[in-house]
């Protein structure tokens, strides 16, 4: 597994997403699953507790959801939207890249680029 891929694993903070600047700050958390290289999980919270599980192809260096699992809840207006964002967001990662070991730079299939700061 390459040291790239691990280095993915910590939590992340929006610091710039040009499409929807309402989520930056909103924070994703990445972990490894134990019983397989190729998993990880992602977790997200803006009203509801938001949980996609992805794999991640060593060859192509591409990423593909496996689940999403979210919690029922309601909100503002707005905080739905943000939600919803951070939902399509999560579904449609494509690629991950560390770079610096501080910054995550998620390309998503739809052709968005999201930057994260690392938090810890």
């Amino acid at each position: 597994m390459s040291s790239q891929v691990t280095n993915v694993v910590g939590t992340w903070k929006i610091v710039d997403y040009s499409q929807h600047p309402e989520c930056f700050g909103c924070q994703i958390e990445i972990k490894h699953e134990k019983e397989d290289e190729n998993m990880y999980r992602l977790r997200a919270c803006v009203i509801n507790d938001l949980n996609c599980t992805l794999q991640h192809n060593s060859t192509t260096n591409q990423w593909q959801m496996c689940s999403f699992r979210t919690t029922e809840m309601g909100g503002s207006p707005e905080d739905m939207k943000k939600e919803d964002v951070i939902s399509n967001l999560m579904r449609d990662i494509q690629k991950m890249e560390v770079q610096g070991e501080q910054q995550l730079i998620i390309q998503t299939n739809n052709g968005e680029q999201v930057r994260l700061d690392r938090l810890q």
